[in-house]
């Protein structure tokens, strides 16, 4: 398991962007991780409306994860975590308007196509075992020196 503040070393979010408490499980050869949110009436989307979290937020649980199997996969291999940037969104779909205060969820990413640096991803987030929200995440990697060598706009 890798918690805070040791997973701050795998992704590029830091401070209240670092959504992920932990990461729980993950297998480079299957390209799949596990990691767990807590949420709480202090996080930085906590909607008191709501009374939790809002769904539309696990997109961000599932995008931070696939982010860390991508700072996983580089830190063993001795290199830096590889930025990303989300492509598309497909299936999204929840069974819950918002993900309440004092929960601990799972969110499970697994590729399921790569081209290159193009990959899409199967990703859910579940509570105590059950399914609330399933998404498809297409996304690109990139490396920091394309970025600030002026190669991508932005």
């Amino acid at each position: 398991m890798i918690a805070r503040p040791e997973i701050e070393q795998y992704l590029p979010h830091k401070g209240t962007m670092l959504l992920l408490d932990r990461i729980v499980d993950h297998d480079l050869e299957d390209c799949r991780l596990a990691a767990e949110v807590d949420t709480a009436q202090d996080g930085l989307f906590y909607d008191a409306d709501l009374g939790g979290v809002p769904a539309w937020v696990g997109f961000e649980y599932m995008a931070q994860s696939i982010a860390a199997l991508s700072g996983v996969n580089s830190r063993l291999c001795g290199g830096e975590p590889k930025i990303g940037f989300i492509m598309s969104v497909r299936a999204f779909q929840t069974e819950v308007p918002a993900y309440r205060a004092g929960e601990t969820l799972r969110v499970d990413v697994a590729q399921i196509f790569r081209d290159g640096n193009v990959v899409s991803f199967d990703c859910a987030v579940s509570r105590l075992g059950r399914v609330l929200t399933t998404a498809v995440v297409n996304a690109i990697e990139v490396d920091e020196a394309v970025i600030q060598g002026g190669l991508i706009d932005g």
